[in-house]
């Protein structure tokens, strides 16, 4: 646990208007007390401060939403470093001053002069006028209200933003998608994020409308979230379908290489397909003679790292092939799959009408895998051969030892009922008497 943070006396020159609207606010409010002002001065200071000045202690949500705008205001060139109300707190021409002598922790007071020293170089002489631009943003609204204004102040600055970062934006877009007479909202979004370091959507969204402005594209009416230009779209409502290479432009390599592990594993479960692909397959089926030859190498020898995928050569060609020989096989508990394997086994039994010291190795491997592992078990073609081979000596030994065990108990229950049965016959045959010796 941390230590109380001491709350020294200000002591700070601070100018007499700002502390007298203070009070009468406070009174207003209701805090009367030194201590409730005291209080009240201290959130002042602290709502006042930027997020990174705060002390952590009394940071939250709103210091995030708050250090984003700031951010984002600084990428667009708009960010000053007046308080939400517009006053330079070194341009008051306040000359009378109080001494405040309210109580503040002493981290909150740091933080202050820390802040005070980064802008002007100095706290003696100027750190009071700080303090009563804290007080008035206080009586404002405080942090909340900064908040909204910068907003409103970030919305108005991105219609000010010079062209040339439009012209980035755009020039981002092309390196990395192409030069093209269409793209997709989020292709736009992703240039943003990539050439401006932006952190709200609205902020996002503002520039990404500036790029299809720029770009003189249009919606395209059948497609939602597809800017193209006017002929192409035109052409696309026309053709009801936008192309699918737009999936290739908005995936990155990680996704590529997943895209293509899932492709050759849904072949692989095609007979006719075959269970591997070669380069030209890859570019040309896979992803429709978009990357080039080594860029298919790459992801195919990226896809090889994946359990169950071989990269190697393969008939003398080099060949992307799934295996599935490392896919991990899912058993059920052992109290439920040596149950299931039982009754399995009595089943076959009965229907063979053959006793349970008689099964043979491969039936109890088949009914202990098809119960240990469901999931690799057919109805036609039955238990995986993965399953089978996965059946141990000591799964055989569980079930032969209850099978025995099994078998020796009904023998003593059939005993046990035929020394009953003939008990009761003899003593139904036996002359009845009198009790008298004969």
């Amino acid at each position: 646990m941390g230590r109380m943070s001491r709350r020294p006396q200000l002591s700070r020159q601070v100018p007499l208007e700002s502390v007298r609207k203070f009070d009468n606010w406070c009174e207003r409010e209701g805090h009367v007390n030194g201590g409730d002002k005291g209080r009240h001065a201290e959130q002042a200071i602290i709502e006042y401060l930027p997020p990174d000045y705060r002390p952590v202690r009394f940071r939250d949500d709103l210091d995030e939403l708050e250090a984003n705008l700031r951010a984002d205001l600084d990428e667009v060139g708009h960010l000053t470093g007046d308080s939400s109300l517009k006053v330079t707190p070194t341009s008051r021409s306040d000359n009378e001053t109080v001494k405040l002598t309210y109580r503040i922790a002493e981290d909150v007071q740091e933080s202050l002069e820390r802040y005070v020293y980064d802008q002007e170089g100095k706290v003696r002489g100027v750190v009071g006028q700080y303090v009563a631009t804290a007080l008035d943003e206080y009586r404002d609204g405080g942090q909340t209200a900064r908040v909204r204004r910068y907003y409103e102040r970030l919305r108005e600055s991105v219609d000010m933003v010079s062209e040339d970062r439009v012209g980035a934006i755009v020039q981002t877009l092309r390196d990395k998608t192409g030069d093209r007479d269409y793209y997709n909202i989020e292709e736009i979004r992703l240039a943003v994020d990539e050439a401006l370091d932006v952190h709200s959507d609205d902020v996002r969204d503002d520039f990404s409308d500036r790029v299809i402005k720029r770009l003189g594209f249009v919606a395209v009416k059948t497609s939602n979230g597809v800017y193209a230009t006017p002929e192409r779209a035109e052409q696309m409502v026309h053709e009801q379908a936008v192309d699918s290479d737009l999936h290739w432009y908005l995936m990155d390599k990680e996704d590529r290489v997943e895209f293509l592990i899932e492709a050759v594993k849904a072949r692989a479960q095609q007979p006719a397909s075959g269970a591997g692909v070669d380069y030209n397959q890859v570019r040309d089926e896979v992803f429709e003679g978009h990357p080039s030859n080594d860029y298919c190498y790459e992801l195919m020898e990226l896809a090889g790292e994946y359990p169950g995928y071989e990269y190697d050569r393969h008939n003398g060609k080099l060949m992307l092939r799934y295996t599935g020989e490392n896919n991990a096989l899912v058993s059920e508990s052992a109290d439920k799959w040596v149950d299931n394997a039982l009754k399995l086994v009595k089943e076959f039994c009965d229907e063979a009408e053959m006793d349970l010291a008689q099964v043979s190795q491969p039936v109890l491997d088949n009914r202990i895998a098809r119960a240990k592992f469901p999931d690799d078990y057919d109805e036609v073609l039955g238990p995986s051969d993965q399953a089978i081979e996965a059946v141990t000596e000591d799964d055989r030994k569980r079930i032969l030892n209850q099978l025995t065990s099994s078998s020796n108990h009904n023998e003593v229950q059939i005993r046990t009922e035929r020394n009953r049965l003939v008990n009761i016959t003899t003593l139904e045959t036996e002359p009845v008497t009198d009790g008298e010796q004969l």
